[in-house]
């Protein structure tokens, strides 16, 4: 299986890949090759968006020959998706979220 970065400069095989993380800085997720280098898979504006987009990449990985690093719109489309569960199905409140 093969992933294409971010900015679609870089096709990695997922097969000389040893492990896929989120850089230092929180914001960039990175993978290190057995052979000990790494590269940018790509950058987002918050770790959460960062965790997500990894997220993303681990739910496609085995179903596809070629995933795609997901750009801005498509993990902010996932967090609102998943936030909008959240709330009961006749649109009240849950308990739990406080409010007034």
């Amino acid at each position: 299986m093969f992933i294409v970065s971010k900015d679609k400069k870089a096709i990695i095989n997922l097969e000389q890949v040893a492990t896929m993380y989120i850089g230092s800085d929180g914001c960039s997720v990175k993978a290190d090759y057995r052979s000990g280098n790494g590269c940018q898979l790509g950058r987002y504006n918050s770790d959460q968006e960062a965790r997500k987009a990894v997220e993303i990449v681990a739910d496609s990985i085995g179903t596809m020959e070629v995933c795609y690093m997901p750009d801005d719109d498509s993990v902010k489309a996932r967090m609102n998706l998943e936030e909008q569960k959240y709330h009961h199905i006749t649109g009240k409140k849950t308990k739990g979220h406080g409010g007034s």
